[in-house]
This record gives structure tokens, sequence and C-alpha cells, in this order.
């Protein structure tokens, strides 16, 4: 079957890849609407108050109840009932993709977002615990275009077709990527050194993707035969998990420790719907020395879908000199094997049926995988006077992207694929019942390899209306404001 496979339908899976690394390439940077974050990276947005201006190098903080999310043991600490009304992050991103059409030809472009970040507190409870809250929103990305190509290359055989033909091509990505987390903890301290805590973290996810393909020429003959390629893809799918975070907080004299250990996703449940459709007029193929029209065609609802989130270890500690205080925050994923989030049922596809044993489920499963990555993080925060510090930091954020992926033959949802680093700076001004932060933030990533190595050029048209680029690196960049504001009430409990 998998020989049949590569005759025909993978065909169309190159058809699929290639033309999507075109299409990524060109409108990463032509969209008109932003990207908000990205969607292979674990580290994309932080939350809080202090806890974005370190860069999440908050295992051992004691003041910012964020520590829902980055360690409950935090929480124990706090003596007041507090309320984070709002955490806003606005930024100007910059992507540019070099040689993306392998002549030198770079492409721009700048998009404005806003990312909201975390609404979080804490309640005082009897026997000395405490009852955290919080709602976020790790991942909200957004990816919206559609290029256009025409051009003259040698598609046709010179016996067929005399001379150059007319590439038309134009194709199309749309998709989102939300995540919400629902995060109910409950903390406790235990002697005058040690907190510990216990995080439940509901997510819902949701996924929508389109892309749409369609590549069109006519030969240089008297009566012109019309030669085409159309291919669709449609995936929606919500997923709904939880994961426990158990976290320990140590204050000791002048410094802190901090440990956390987060449970790989738990399904709760989950549906989704794949469609796929790749239309073929008067194309060649391997399996035939004439020109063959076939369609391949399937849509498949209502199907289970699961999503994994991976193990996480994290440890990290502050150390304070004077005025100031030194944060780390290293935290390690665990990678994740390729693994069906859709499997489809094994429907008929191709029309007619000139190739046997090809299924639906050859080709319109979701597949991903995770590789695993280290973060790190490092915060400084300078005291100036009771109502002012100064905060900055430095932070990575590697991409669990698999390349692997994009060589298989099943459908995948994942653009993004470069490296992160963050920097952030900024103050905190503190009244007697409230924080005010304000900080800059400036990311940067790049890759050398885009999705795959394979180019495209007059001299190397092959195989026709496929239409494969390069797209040998690729930069990205954002600027940003940050814009947090957190309320403590003392007299609630």
């Amino acid at each position: 079957m998998k020989s049949s496979t590569k005759i025909f339908l993978d065909r169309t899976s190159h058809d699929v890849s290639a033309w999507r690394v075109f299409v990524i390439g060109l409108l990463l940077l032509l969209i008109s609407c932003g990207l908000k974050a990205q969607d292979t990276n674990h580290w994309g947005n932080q939350f809080g108050t202090r806890a974005a201006l370190l860069g999440g190098a908050v295992l051992s903080d004691t003041t910012d109840n964020a520590g829902v999310f980055y360690n409950p043991g935090n929480l124990a600490f706090l003596d007041t009932t507090s309320l984070s009304l709002n955490a806003n992050l606005y930024g100007l991103e910059n992507i540019k993709i070099e040689n993306a059409l392998g002549e030198k030809a770079d492409f721009k472009g700048l998009q404005f977002n806003t990312v909201p970040l975390l609404i979080s507190g804490a309640l005082k409870l009897k026997n000395g615990f405490r009852l955290n809250y919080g709602l976020l929103t790790p991942v909200s990305f957004k990816f919206n275009g559609v290029a256009r190509i025409d051009r003259l290359s040698d598609l046709v055989e010179e016996s067929e077709s005399p001379g150059e033909e007319e590439l038309l091509a134009e194709s199309s990505i749309n998709t989102r990527v939300q995540e919400t987390t629902l995060a109910l903890g409950v903390s406790k301290k235990i002697g005058p050194r040690l907190g510990i805590g216990l995080t439940l973290l509901n997510t819902i996810r949701t996924v929508d993707f389109t892309y749409q393909f369609s590549g069109k020429t006519l030969t240089n003959e008297v009566d012109p035969l019309l030669i085409s390629r159309t291919s669709n893809e449609f995936v929606h799918y919500f997923n709904i998990r939880t994961a426990l975070k158990g976290g320990i907080n140590y204050q000791g004299q002048n410094y802190g420790l901090g440990f956390t250990l987060t449970t790989p996703g738990i399904k709760v449940l989950g549906n989704g719907t794949v469609a796929k459709d790749l239309t073929l007029v008067n194309n060649k193929l391997e399996i035939s020395d004439n020109r063959i029209s076939a369609y391949a065609s399937d849509r498949q609802e209502k199907l289970k879908s699961k999503y994994k989130s991976p193990l996480e270890l994290a440890i990290g500690g502050h150390k304070t000199f004077g005025k100031n205080t030194l944060s780390i925050n290293v935290t390690h994923f665990l990678g994740i094997d390729n693994y069906k989030i859709i499997e489809a049922e094994p429907n008929q596809l191709i029309r007619p049926d000139i190739i046997e044993g090809i299924t639906s489920s050859d080709f319109l499963n979701v597949e991903t995988s995770m590789k695993s990555v280290t973060n790190f993080s490092i915060g400084m925060d300078h005291y100036v006077k009771p109502s002012l510090s100064f905060l900055g930091s430095i932070r990575s954020d590697f991409s669990y992207f698999d390349p692997d992926l994009v060589l298989g033959d099943q459908l995948r949802t994942e653009i993004t694929q470069w490296d992160i680093f963050h920097l952030s700076f900024g103050a905190v001004k503190r009244n007697e019942q409230s924080n005010l932060t304000i900080g800059l933030t400036y990311s940067f990533g790049s890759t050398d390899s885009y999705v795959q190595e394979i180019n495209y050029s007059e001299t190397n048209p092959n195989p026709p209306l496929e239409g494969t680029f390069a797209i040998t690196k690729a930069k990205y960049s954002n600027i940003g404001i940050l814009i947090g504001y957190s309320l403590y009430f003392k007299k609630l409990n």
C-alpha cells in the first residue's frame, strides 16, 4: 500500500507541503491579522505583573499571585487577599524571511497585537489554607493570508508543448489556535520557611485550520490543454484536558528555592472535523504514461480528538545582594512521540479507483509531536524605595517543532518553527493596596532551515505545478508594552 501511496497521493502530499512552504513563507509577511503568540513554543506568554517582567523567574517569589500558574507553593506566603485585575501586552511584531523566492528576495511585514496575560487572585481559608485561582491565555495565535504567483516556466515536455507555459497559482492559509486555562489551587504554609501548593490546570484548546491551493497552466498548442491541480484541507477540533502542578517554596535568609512538577495532560473530552480534497485535471503520474483526471475527497465530522501536553519539571530560586535580587528559572519539557490528534475512518478517498488500498486513514489523520526542550529565564529586581522597584529579565523560548512532520503524509497545523529569546525591563509602583507595573519587552528569533530544503527555480520546475520553494532563513522580532495592575484587599476575610 505504501508504494501505491507514494505514486499518487504522496505527490499530493508533496504538493500540499511544498506549496505550504511557499505560502507560509510569503504570508507570514503579507497578513493583515497579527500573530499573537507562537504555536510551537511552551513559553510564548508570561503571566502576572512582576512575573512577566522577571520572565517567569518567580519559582520562589512570595508577592505575586501569578504563583497559581508558576508555583502554587508561592501563594502560601501571601498574607492578604489579592486580585490581579488585568495585565496586557501590546506589541509590534516583525517577521522577515530571507531568500523566500530563492532569488535573494526578502519579505518583510509588521503587525500589531494585544495579548491578555492573566486574571488571578487568592483567598484566605481556615486552618492556614489559601484558595488560589487564575484565568490565563497560554496560546493565542492567528494567521490569515493569500499568496499568488504568475510566471512563465517550462512545465510540460517540449514534444507536447514547445516553449514555456504560463503558471498561475494561488494559495491561502487561515489558522487560529487558542488555549484558555482555568487554574484552581490550594496552598499552605508549613512552618515559617516552607510553603507547598497544588494547582489543577484545566485547559480548553481550539484549532481552526484551512489550506487552499490551485495551480493551472495551458499547453502551447492550437487546441490548448488545461492542466490543473487544486487541493484543500480543513481541520477543526477542540479538546479539554487537565493537569496537576505541585510546587514547593522554601524561604531562607536572603534567598529562596522553588521546585514544581506538572503532570502530562489528561484528556477530558474533545472532538473535531477533518476534510481534504484534491482534484487533478490532465496530470501525468508515475502509474501511467497518459494524462489522468481524478479526484480524492472526503470529510469526516464528530471524530474524537485528543491533545497531549508534556511532563514539566522546573527548578529555580532567588538570591538577594543588597538592593538587588537575582532570580533563575530552569524548566524542562519532556518530548512527546508522534501521535494522532484526530484519527480518520478508512473511507473511500480516490475516484475513480485507479489505485487500490488507499483510504482516508492514509491521509486525513491530524498528527503532531513535540521535541523535548529546556528553557531558562534570569531576572533581576532592583529595589529603589518601598514604593518603587526596577525589574528586568532575559529568557529563552525554544520551539518544540518536530521537522519530521513535514515529510509525513498526514495533516498538520503547526506553522512556527523558530527559537525565540525575550528581553524585558520595567518598573513596579507600589501603593498600600495596589501595584502598577509598566514595562517594555523585546523578542527575537530565527531559523536557518525553515520547513524544508527544496528549491524552486525556472531551471527546475519538475514536478509540474507543485511549485516547491526554498526558504533558507526566517527572522522574528517583537517589541511591546506591558501594563499590569493588582489590588490587595486586607479586610475581606
